[in-house]
């Protein structure tokens, strides 16, 4: 199972074009206008596995966190390989393949706007006061001053100062809830829609007419016990939607829930597909793999910060950096591999369950 990770962006797509040519499955692609850090032309591409008129549709979805794409794009080749629908041609699955892959190519966890695609699927028609006070607080300290331990050591020192005034949530929340003040800062919210969150509209309107009922399994990285697949819903474990995610999956984290682990964050992709396709029922999980340790991996998104605001991939540290966010998103030792692409199949193996009945 090991076989399913690629090296990088490219060779991802590739492989899912030629994945898909082979089960003779038509794709649809969406072009993305930026250019990837060797040049390279970027697309999300969406495969279908079903008929069309198929009035149930699961949706698997890797990259939304660019680099965090390894792990899906994996699940999703070995779902092309071999995946099996039931037969009475009522079921479909939709993959779509690098909704963010400017930072997938870039092994980013942020798209070609430094926005965090997952503080971003807003109704902006009725956004209201978006602002995060706390971000604003520690904005100027928060990411290192170089990419060096010493510079860690002082940004951490302030955030400490913020931790020990304000407490362990209100660190946490300032930091990861997501901003919309700061551009250039981390967990950026964006202020207007997206390319990836206008290619979600279209594939919404082009892919998902005939559903009734829909699933989302958007598969991440970096949260959790090492090798660990939990499902995540972004609803009350006591609503419908909560009760049914808890249905099809078992244990569910719910990260509305008052004894969760996980912090949700505003407009996440769960509830942008439900604002892209209202008309269905929608049953929507995150799949979180678990890697490093949760400072290991705050540190890498940070030392990617200071990177961004210093030349990017021109930069000489580029490659150290870059290095730093693999080593977060996408382990490279076989029994994490492995046991991604085996739970991913079992996850998407219980969606189709789920859906089906």
């Amino acid at each position: 199972m090991e076989r399913y990770f690629s090296k990088d962006y490219s060779e991802a797509r590739q492989r899912f074009l030629a994945g898909a040519e082979e089960r003779h499955i038509a794709i649809a692609t969406y072009d993305n206008p930026s250019r990837g850090p060797a040049g390279e032309a970027l697309f999300t591409d969406v495969a279908r596995i079903g008929p069309v008129s198929a009035r149930r549709v699961l949706i698997l979805e890797s990259a939304l966190h660019g680099v965090e794409g390894y792990a899906g794009s994996a699940i999703q080749l070995a779902a092309l390989e071999g995946i099996e629908l039931p037969a009475d041609g009522e079921v479909a699955l939709l993959l779509v393949h690098a909704i963010n892959p400017w930072g997938f190519a870039s092994n980013r966890r942020f798209n070609e706007d430094n926005i965090d695609l997952n503080r971003h699927f807003i109704d902006w028609d009725e956004a209201g006061n978006l602002d995060n006070p706390g971000y604003r607080d520690i904005a100027d300290v928060v990411i290192p001053a170089d990419f060096s331990e010493e510079a860690l050591a002082a940004s951490d020192a302030k955030l400490e100062a913020y931790r020990q005034e304000k407490g362990d949530q209100a660190l946490r929340s300032a930091i990861k809830l997501g901003q919309y003040s700061h551009p250039e800062g981390l967990y950026y919210g964006g202020l207007t829609p997206s390319w990836s969150a206008r290619t979600v509209q279209r594939i919404a309107e082009e892919h998902l007419r005939s559903a009734e009922i829909c699933g989302l399994i958007d598969v991440h990285t970096g949260l959790g016990p090492f090798g660990f697949g939990e499902c995540l819903s972004g609803m009350a474990p006591d609503s419908e939607e909560g009760m049914r995610c808890s249905a099809w999956y078992g244990n569910v984290a719910h990260t509305k829930s008052p004894k969760t682990d996980y912090a949700g964050s505003a407009a996440s992709i769960l509830d942008g597909y439900k604002r892209a396709a209202p008309w269905p029922v929608w049953t929507p999980i995150g799949l979180e793999f678990g890697t490093r340790s949760e400072r290991v991996v705050r540190d890498a998104v940070r030392f990617d910060g200071w990177l961004h605001l210093n030349g990017g991939a021109s930069n000489p540290r580029a490659a150290a950096v870059k290095a730093t966010m693999l080593h977060a998103y996408c382990p490279d030792e076989a029994e994490w591999r492995v046991a991604v692409v085996k739970r991913g199949l079992e996850v998407v193996g219980l969606g189709l369950q789920g859906i089906s009945g």
